[in-house]
């Protein structure tokens, strides 16, 4: 099981608020270039517009899964995912795909970019959601946590006593205001100690969501096993099969030879 300790909270806070600035650039694009891509396409102009909507659109999943999935294993964001963004889902650079009709029908058949097209689109309300949690949230609890600077300065500039209220005298009646305020703050730093456990599962949830339509990034390929290594063999002495047949080829050659030196005796 992933250990939860390498997702960083603060990290999960930061790509959680950009999620809203990011969302409506990617939906207004998205619905834009596929609203005129189908519109269009009967006269063939809308062929190309399409295409390459969906082809940016498949390129920025595969950016932004990577980004996510890095969050998930507590690793830096890899160096070639921004390689990744020169090609195209089909493996073929992303600017031979928009300039050629070959690579625009295999674009528009390509099923990634319309994944990626109704990621980018059904999304939306997702990313509002986790950009508001993200933000209201901390702000809210360390509003909280500030309640005896607030009765102070509400006091002092303004002569409006904080936390004096039918409210206050019903839960803490044997407390002053000022005391009321320091309990306060205590709950707002008890709900701190929760709010990175809640940026975590906020995180979860959105890469869970992402990895739906993009799925898992590709992993660099396991190393090969090393066997185990074995002590070096001693040299196995050579058998005697072996020194007979050499022993045999060596004495036919001398018969050769003799032979040869013997042939013109005889004549």
């Amino acid at each position: 099981m992933r250990s939860h300790s390498r997702m960083s909270a603060i990290r999960a806070w930061k790509l959680q608020l950009g999620l809203l600035p990011l969302g409506v650039v990617m939906f207004v694009l998205t619905l834009t270039g596929v609203v005129l891509g189908l519109s269009l396409a009967i006269v063939g102009i809308g062929i190309p517009i399409l295409a390459a909507t969906l082809t940016w659109s498949a390129l920025r999943m595969q950016r932004e899964n990577q980004r996510w999935s890095a969050w998930r294993a507590g690793a830096p964001i890899p160096e070639a995912a921004g390689a990744a963004l020169q090609q195209a889902p089909g493996g073929e650079p992303a600017s031979a795909a928009r300039t050629s009709w070959r690579g625009w029908f295999r674009a528009l058949g390509n099923p990634q970019g319309y994944r990626a097209a109704a990621h980018q689109l059904l999304g939306f309300p997702l990313r509002i959601a986790l950009f508001v949690v993200s933000l209201v949230v901390p702000l809210s609890v360390f509003a909280v946590m500030l309640a005896p600077a607030a009765f102070k300065v509400s006091d002092y500039l303004y002569g409006y006593v904080l936390y004096d209220d039918a409210t206050m005298n019903m839960l803490l009646p044997p407390l002053s205001p000022f005391e009321r305020s320091l309990v306060v703050s205590g709950i707002g730093v008890v709900l701190m100690l929760f709010v990175p456990a809640l940026l975590r599962a906020c995180g979860r949830a959105y890469a869970a969501w992402l990895e739906f339509f993009a799925g898992r990034p590709e992993d660099t390929a396991p190393a090969a096993p090393i066997a185990p290594a074995h002590p070096a063999e001693a040299p196995v002495p050579a058998a005697a099969g072996d020194w007979l047949a050499r022993a045999e080829a060596a004495i036919s050659r001398y018969d050769e030879d003799a032979r040869h030196t013997q042939a013109p005796q005889a004549h």
